[in-house]
């Protein structure tokens, strides 16, 4: 049996596909590949075909009628596959060097982490051009991160790898989502309930080409808003903060890691530092800008909620929220902020 079960959804697309699969067999070992042929059509399925008849032990094609989407795809794979550990991989992406050995070691170093996202574009880890050359430089310039995470409220389905025992816990993907979208935020999150990490394994490279193949699918936006619907329902809206702060205080941080981990997005300003136990996480970041500029700017995605320890600012920030709509603590306890937060990822 091999380590690791890598399930692949794939509705067309054979140029991808070939890219893909060209760059999982060059970049890895000790792996199964299972392809789920979601109804493509003659090219695709003929590119399929030939990948099993090459290498049966390790290819094997499921095979759908018809498109079934992302998650009933993944189901599918999930539900065929037995090894101790799987990764979901979408067809538009490309493996770079030691990929799928530094994400299983990251997830072997702790008991807890379950969930497991390499580096990549879509997290924020852009080469300087997206061609080969390119992808496996900067691929290389991560290696010195090896052994090396970031925390993450919510891992993204694009390549992840999901340990055997989470899935024993918690089951498969929650088909409520249809054809994707929100489903790797939902598993991630109920993980996580089930006492589980998600990381990121910095010294790993993955490049996305990014919804290739959404973008293809009749009624996106319409099916993306109404799994939204479904998620906040559920979870509640993730919200984005802004905490500005001389020196930030300590009985506060755990707080703010419980809201970190909910899957909210963070903005520190802090003169004394930031801490480091909140760097850690992919969903919080130091601000450089003017804090109250910056709220004032912020227009498509706008700050739902500042919190700090500078009553001048906080007067001013009240006085202008007609402009910004942005909810101010002024030195809020972690209960009030916690409390505030539930409130407002509910009601937005």
């Amino acid at each position: 049996m091999p380590t690791c079960d890598i399930i692949i959804p794939i509705w067309n697309q054979p140029a991808l596909t070939r890219r893909c699969l060209d760059s999982v067999r060059a970049e890895t070992e000790d792996y199964r590949l299972l392809l789920i042929d979601n109804g493509s059509e003659a090219p695709t399925r003929e590119l399929l075909e030939a990948a099993a008849r090459t290498d049966p032990a390790r290819v094997i094609v499921i095979r759908n009628a018809d498109n079934l989407g992302f998650i009933k795809a993944v189901n599918q794979g999930m539900r065929a596959s037995n090894a101790p550990y799987v990764v979901l991989l979408n067809n538009d992406t490309v493996v770079a060097p030691g990929w799928l050995q530094e994400m299983l070691a990251v997830a072997a170093s702790d008991a807890a982490i379950g969930l497991v996202n390499p580096s990549s574009n879509t997290l924020g880890y852009a080469p300087a051009a997206a061609t080969p050359e390119a992808i496996l430089a900067y691929a290389a310039s991560l290696t010195g991160s090896r052994g090396h995470t970031r925390e993450m409220a919510m891992a993204v389905g694009f390549c992840l790898l999901i340990k055997r025992a989470v899935l024993d816990a918690v089951g498969l993907f929650d088909e409520r989502y249809g054809m994707g979208n929100f489903e790797d935020a939902d598993f991630s999150l109920t993980a996580q309930a089930a006492g589980y990490r998600a990381v990121q394994a910095v010294g790993a490279y993955v490049y996305h080409e990014e919804k290739a193949s959404f973008k293809r699918q009749a009624g996106w936006e319409r099916a993306f808003q109404a799994n939204q619907r479904a998620f906040h329902e559920r979870w509640g809206r993730a919200l984005r903060i802004l905490w500005i702060s001389h020196s930030p205080a300590p009985d506060l941080t755990p707080a703010v890691v419980r809201l970190l981990r909910q899957g909210h997005q963070l903005w520190i300003r802090a003169e004394e530092g930031a801490p480091e136990e909140i760097l850690r996480y992919t969903s919080a970041s130091r601000l450089a800008a003017n804090p109250f500029w910056y709220v004032l700017r912020r227009r498509k995605k706008p700050v739902d909620l500042v919190i700090s320890d500078d009553a001048r600012l906080c007067r001013w920030l009240q006085w202008t929220r007609p402009l910004h709509r942005a909810a101010v603590l002024a030195r809020p306890t972690p209960n009030d902020l916690e409390k505030a937060c539930r409130t407002l990822s509910r009601s937005l």
